[in-house]
This record gives structure tokens, sequence and C-alpha cells, in this order.
């Protein structure tokens, strides 16, 4: 017994279980990102710019994607006239959100006004 295990052929016989173990793993991690090798979200970093981070995101392969058109109120609230705008919120802090799609990722961004009043970044977050 001790001199089959001693045989230098031994792993070479059996290279393909190392094929085989690489395939399952790449298959795996296909499988939990929906198959989209881009899983990771951008980096947004708060107190950017909205305007910088929506041209920075659709230069990047993301889609404005909002799920409704915000009001009349919303577009003023939110001083833009970017596509991506879902709506803000009417409680006087200025909160409004922008949502895009890229692949089977969806994502939201919400702002807080800036100094001069336009969207600045508050946080981000992956939708389901």
């Amino acid at each position: 017994m001790a001199a089959s295990l001693a045989n230098p052929r031994w792993p070479r016989r059996f290279w393909w279980l190392g094929v085989a173990a690489a395939a399952g793993v790449v298959l795996t991690q296909a499988v939990r990102s929906d198959g989209d090798p881009e899983t990771q979200l951008p980096a947004i970093e708060p107190r950017e710019p909205i305007s910088q981070v929506d041209a920075h995101l659709l230069a990047d392969g993301w889609t404005a994607k909002p799920d409704r058109d915000p009001l009349p109120f919303e577009r003023r609230l939110a001083h833009n006239i970017l596509a991506s705008l879902r709506g803000c919120s009417g409680t006087g802090m200025g909160f409004c959100r922008y949502e895009y799609e890229r692949g089977s990722h969806h994502l939201a961004v919400v702002t807080v006004p800036g100094a001069d009043g336009s969207g600045v970044v508050h946080s981000t977050f992956e939708l389901e």
C-alpha cells in the first residue's frame, strides 16, 4: 500500500479533480452573483454632488431607472432635472432618492441639500 502512494504518477492520474474543483468554485460564484461578473456596487462617497455621481454611474453603464416619475414639487426640491430622480420627501429635510440599474443590480442613492442647495450624497443601498 505504501508503495502505491509513493508512486510519482499517482497525482497525474487525478489532475481532473483539480480542474473539476476549480470549475465548481467558478460556477458557485456565478450563481451567487446571478451570472453577473460585476457584482460590486460602485464606490460612492458621502457629500459627493449628485450631478457628478450621476455622470459617473451613467458612464459606468448604469441607467436611470426610477420606478415612478417625481412630482413637480419633488423636482423643485431636487434642484436638478436628472432622469434618475425617483422623489423627495416633503418633510423639509430635503431627502431625495435617485435610482439606477445595471444588469440585475438596482442601486438607490439618497441625497440631502448641500451648501448651495443642490443634492449631495447622504447614503446608497442596493434595492432588492
